[in-house]
């Protein structure tokens, strides 16, 4: 485990030191709302669905690359036990130009716990032994276009694969699909 989060935090850090050098680069911000599904993987309990809202902001240096820094509030967990995160992935995807527009994306994400409620997951494991932070590996595909010159909108589609724990001592990860409605405004 402690090679894997070595590993994140030194690609977080290569995409942040690139972002900061693509900062005078038509940047934007947004804001997104919507759906998740969400699974402990690894356990056969229901999955669950729960809500998601949050803001973004990137830059597009490249007509085709796009980099951006997001925070979000998401709902996770599967049968009666609920989740909640304040998630902050950094995310880096390639896509079409034009008026519409259609990319893929990914990158890593941490996610620090807010709430957990519901009774025992598994024998032993309550939400007295949630672990306060989520790494995931979020890969999605997002399309779009522009309302008007400075205005965007999009549609997203996530599957984020939880890279650490849930629970201490447990190997129990969250799953999440995210359906999301991004609308954002260019700036400059």
């Amino acid at each position: 485990m402690r090679s894997l989060t070595v590993g994140s935090l030194t690609v977080v850090a290569v995409l942040l030191a690139g972002t900061s050098q693509l900062a005078a680069q038509t940047p934007f911000v947004a804001f997104s709302g919507g759906a998740t599904l969400s699974e402990f993987d690894g356990v056969d309990i229901d999955s669950k669905w729960g809500m998601t809202a949050g803001g973004v902001v990137g830059f597009r240096p490249l007509g085709y690359v796009i980099t951006n820094l997001e925070a979000n509030w998401i709902q996770k967990g599967s049968g009666d036990t609920r989740l909640q995160y304040i998630e902050l992935p950094l995310l880096i995807g390639v896509g079409t130009k034009g008026d519409l527009r259609v990319g893929i994306y990914s990158g890593i994400g941490i996610g620090f716990a807010v709430s957990c409620s519901g009774p025992s997951v598994l024998a032993g494991v309550t939400c007295d032994r949630k672990n306060s932070t989520e790494w995931s590996w979020p890969i999605g595909v997002q399309a779009g276009g522009n309302i008007d010159p400075a205005t965007f909108f999009a549609l997203d589609v996530r599957y984020s694969v939880g890279l650490s724990e849930v629970f201490e001592a447990s190997d129990v990860t969250n799953r999440t699909w995210q359906f999301r409605v991004y609308v954002g405004r260019w700036i400059g």
